[in-house]
C-alpha cells in the first residue's frame, strides 16, 4: 500500500502506531482552532540542556491536505536528532478529520514555525536555524511557508524556515497541477501556487523527487528548480532513479531513503545548519 493512501488515523491500527513512534516525543500544543488543539511533538538528542540553541528540523507530512500521518518523517527526524538537532513532527489541519481546505493546512504550517521561535528559548531552539521538511502536500505547505506574500509575524519573529528540505513536492496548484479543485477558489489556488510564487532571496532548498512519480511529473519538479535558480536562489534538484511518490518512505525503498537522508544531512551542514563536527555514534 502507498503510505500517502494509508487507511484513516480514526480507525485503532493506525492510531496504535502513531502512538507507539510519537511515544518518546515531548507533545505541545501550538495552536487552538476550532478543530481542537494542535500539537507539535518534539524529538530532543541526547544530552540536550534547556539553555542550548539547536537547529531545529520541522516536519510536515503527506497525505493530499487530507490523510494525517504526524509519524511519517519519524525515521528521518531521529536520525537528525543523532547530530544533535531538534525534530518537531508536526500535526495540522486535514479535510478528513475538519472541515477545512489546503488554505487552513498552510495556516497551521506557519503558526507552527512562528510558535517554535517565539517559544524557542524555552524549547532550546535556536531561531535562526529552522528547517522545514515536506513531503508532497506537506511540501506544498512548507513552500508557502517559505513564499507567501502574507506570513505570520509577531514583530520579532516571523513565520519563514531558514531553509527547505522536500520530497516528491507539490509545486504546482493552478488548474493544470495537483489540488486546484481543493482550494475554495480559484483565486486561492492560484496564490497559494509555489509555481507562480518563484522570486529572488528565498530559503536554500533541496528537492528530491522519482523518476517514476505519476502524482507530479518530475520534470515539472526539475523545471520549477530551474525557475528558483534563475532568480539567484540557491535551488538543488536530486532525482531519484525509478523512485515513486512514496520514494523516501522507509518502508518503501530503504535505498532512496537512505540516499535522500544522507544528502539531505550534507545540505544541512553545507548550510551550517548542522555542526559539521557532530556525527551518529556506531
Amino acid at each position: 500500500m502507498d503510505p500517502e493512501t494509508i487507511t484513516e488515523t480514526s480507525s485503532p491500527t493506525p492510531l496504535m502506531r502513531e502512538h507507539e513512534l510519537l511515544k518518546d516525543a515531548s507533545a505541545h500544543t501550538y495552536k487552538i482552532t476550532d478543530f481542537g488543539e494542535l500539537k507539535a511533538h518534539i524529538f530532543y538528542p541526547e544530552g540536550f540542556k534547556e539553555s542550548d540553541q539547536r537547529p531545529t528540523a520541522v516536519f510536515f507530512h503527506g497525505g493530499f491536505w487530507d490523510k494525517q500521518m504526524v509519524s511519517q518523517f519519524v525515521p528521518q527526524a531521529m536520525h537528525l536528532v543523532a547530530y544533535g538537532a531538534i525534530a518537531v513532527l508536526v500535526q495540522y489541519r486535514v479535510s478528513s478529520l475538519t472541515e477545512c481546505t489546503p488554505v487552513q493546512s498552510i495556516r497551521d504550517a506557519q503558526s507552527a514555525i512562528l510558535w517554535l521561535r517565539e517559544n524557542h528559548s524555552f524549547l532550546g531552539v535556536d531561531p535562526h536555524r529552522i528547517s522545514a521538511w515536506g513531503a508532497g502536500s506537506g511540501a506544498q505547505i512548507a513552500l508557502c511557508a517559505a513564499m507567501d506574500e502574507e506570513v505570520e509575524n509577531n514583530g520579532l519573529f516571523d513565520s519563514r524556515p531558514q531553509s527547505l528540505v522536500l520530497f516528491s513536492a507539490i509545486v504546482d496548484t493552478t488548474k493544470g497541477g495537483v489540488g486546484y479543485d481543493l482550494f475554495p477558489d480559484k483565486k486561492s489556488a492560484l496564490y497559494h501556487s509555489p509555481s507562480r510564487n518563484i522570486k529572488r532571496k528565498l530559503p536554500p532548498s533541496i528537492f528530491y523527487h522519482g523518476t517514476a512519480d505519476n502524482t507530479t511529473p518530475i520534470n515539472e519538479v526539475e523545471k520549477f528548480c530551474k525557475k528558483m535558480r534563475s532568480k539567484k536562489n540557491n535551488c538543488l534538484f536530486y532525482p531519484l532513479n525509478r523512485g515513486t511518490h512514496s520514494f523516501f518512505n522507509f518502508n518503501v525503498n530503504q535505498e532512496n531513503f537512505i540516499q535522500s537522508l544522507e544528502s539531505a544531512v550534507g545540505f544541512l551542514k553545507g548550510l551550517g545548519f548542522l555542526d559539521s563536527e557532530e556525527e551518529i555514534e556506531d
